[in-house]
């Protein structure tokens, strides 16, 4: 009997999670963001180079929206860190 509740105790410890711990890696979030952000220069400069048959409008629009999805991703880190501080 005492056995199992000593076996118990230590699942039970070990199955604790600190809730304010990152869900996912710096490095793996940053390797998300860089194919997202090419994917979506892509994905809107392309259409735009179609439509206006001018190359420099398709990659200006692909590069601001690049651009705006890592201005949006360190703009969240930025607030993250400053409410809740390095946890690093």
């Amino acid at each position: 009997m005492a056995k199992n509740l000593k076996n118990q105790k230590k699942k039970s410890n070990k199955s604790k999670v600190d809730p304010h711990s990152p869900w996912i890696k710096m490095r793996t979030g940053l390797v998300v963001i860089t194919i997202v952000s090419i994917g979506m220069a892509v994905f809107m400069g392309w259409p735009v180079y179609q439509a206006t048959d001018s190359l420099a409008e398709g990659l200006l629009w692909g590069f601001g929206f690049g651009i705006a999805i890592w201005a949006i991703f360190f703009g969240a880190v930025y607030l993250n860190r400053l409410f809740r501080g390095n946890r690093e």
